[in-house]
């Protein structure tokens, strides 16, 4: 008989907030959860179950709502994903789950999941778990649990024994990211899905590719690995072609480095105007990888934004990110990217290793005369898995691995640390607040703002965003 399964995305009643001003993380928008769509769609063409995905946080629902949707679908099989920021949330939707049906079969995947596997089978409402990629990985669970079969020996899960975790991770990443079926965004509420950067369309996310081969410090992708797996360009263009067809006019590319491959953008690019796919993109890109051809090509086919991660503005701290950043030749970029008629988004962090006042005003500085569109500034927080975490706890920076500890036992009022090696973490965050209004009280900035503006709701919605940061 085939298994019901439902795929949650938990809400964010009790996330862990980052370190950036609480309106960032407010209003930034609503992205769907892309993975369990892919997810989704690999067990739908590889077992006989029927799927269902919940999004609890574009629903807006708390845990009494989530309950009674689980108790309407009536699932065997309820698969959770689970980032270390939402974990809490997690753990409370398994255990609604567990409340509708002792019965239901609770497995969590997800980034917090590989990082974290024993810790993870600790909780007593998982009975499994999905490590890395895990497409393949849940489906063949799916079917060893139609079939009574234990969960032993497969790649990718893991299980509890006599109460042992016991778990195997996957033997290698997807090579051929073509042979995954799209992921099924015909199964969520598409119209609830927007950006405060977009004008005012329904928004829809896309990875055309996976791992990236950079070695910032600071990065938090374990789970996809460092080496650039690509979708080719004619399945990237037939996915844009789906969302059209179901009336999205946004993508916004999710991949860690989109424009890799310079030869598979601009075929990208070259399809998108042959089949004229009328859909906007924005991307986020390396400096490196951008030179005045490819801006050219990619805003004829569509691209109105780019976003470039410069990090800091002082040359010695980039180095010390190992950010792999010429922040002349960023400059130029940005300057070009204007010609094409591309908005840029600049992500700045402060309070980085070696940092001290000097490098801040440096960013400041180097940041109001880049001329980007939109800037992301954060304290620097060091993420459990990152060559900066584990640099940390060897000098003493950080005391403890309290990641692990509140992986151990999570509790609402948890909050991340950020590098304290020359600031306090109040410091920092008063060194965020003023960067961020240093950028956004601009009247220039306000001005061009104000003229690219298409509807009124976009200019609301940005308004809105706007007044919250600059009078925090």
């Amino acid at each position: 008989m085939p298994l019901k399964v439902l795929l949650i995305y938990p809400p964010d009643l009790h996330m862990i907030r980052t370190n950036v001003p609480s309106v960032v993380d407010e209003e930034t928008g609503c992205y769907p959860p892309i993975g369990l769509l892919y997810v989704a769609a690999f067990a739908v063409r590889h077992t006989d179950s029927e799927v269902e995905v919940l999004d609890a946080q574009a629903e807006k629902l708390n845990y009494d709502q989530i309950e009674e949707r689980i108790r309407r679908s009536g699932p065997d099989v309820v698969g959770i994903q689970t980032l270390t920021f939402t974990l809490c949330d997690a753990i409370m939707t398994a255990r609604s789950a567990k409340k509708v049906s002792p019965e239901i079969k609770v497995v969590l995947g997800g980034p917090h999941v590989f990082l974290y596997p024993e810790e993870t089978l600790s909780i007593p409402e998982v009975d499994y778990i999905i490590l890395g990629e895990g497409e393949k990985s849940f489906a063949d669970l799916l079917n060893r649990i139609r079939d009574g079969k234990s969960a032993a020996g497969l790649a990718g899960a893991g299980y509890r024994e006599n109460g042992i975790p016991r778990y195997i991770f996957p033997e290698d990443f997807v090579a051929d990211l073509d042979s995954l079926p799209h992921p099924m965004r015909e199964l969520l509420p598409i119209k609830r899905y927007g950006s405060v950067l977009a004008q005012g369309n329904i928004v829809t996310t896309l990875i055309s590719s996976r791992g990236c081969p950079f070695r910032c410090i600071f990065c938090d992708r374990p789970h996809l690995g460092k080496k650039f797996r690509f979708r080719s360009a004619a399945n990237v263009v037939e996915e844009m072609k789906i969302c059209r067809d179901l009336g999205i006019r946004e993508i916004i590319f999710y991949d860690d480095t989109m424009t890799i491959r310079r030869d598979r953008v601009l075929e990208i690019c070259r399809l998108l105007r042959e089949q004229k796919i009328d859909v906007l993109w924005d991307v986020r890109a390396h400096i490196n990888t951008m030179d005045a051809e490819l801006l050219k090509q990619m805003r004829a086919a569509g691209c109105v934004r780019i976003h470039f991660g410069i990090e800091s503005g002082n040359p010695d701290v980039v180095k010390a990110l190992r950010k792999n950043v010429n922040l002349d030749r960023a400059r130029e970029i940005f300057r070009l990217s204007r010609k094409a008629g591309i908005q840029t988004l600049a992500y700045f962090i402060l309070g980085n290793p070696t940092e001290t006042e000097k490098e801040i005003e440096d960013t400041i500085r180097y940041f109001l005369h880049l001329d980007a569109d939109y800037v992301h500034i954060a304290a620097m927080t060091p993420f459990p898995g990152t060559e900066l975490y584990r640099l940390g706890l060897e000098k003493g920076i950080i005391k403890k691995d309290y990641w692990r500890e509140y992986a151990k036992n999570p509790t609402e009022d948890f909050a991340p640390m950020v590098w304290e090696e020359h600031f306090t973490a109040a410091e920092l965050h008063e060194h965020v607040l003023r960067a961020y209004k240093a950028f956004y009280r601009r009247p220039s900035l306000i001005i061009r703002n104000l003229l690219r503006v298409r509807s009124l709701r976009e200019l609301i919605k940005k308004a809105r965003a706007g007044i919250k940061l600059i009078t925090q």
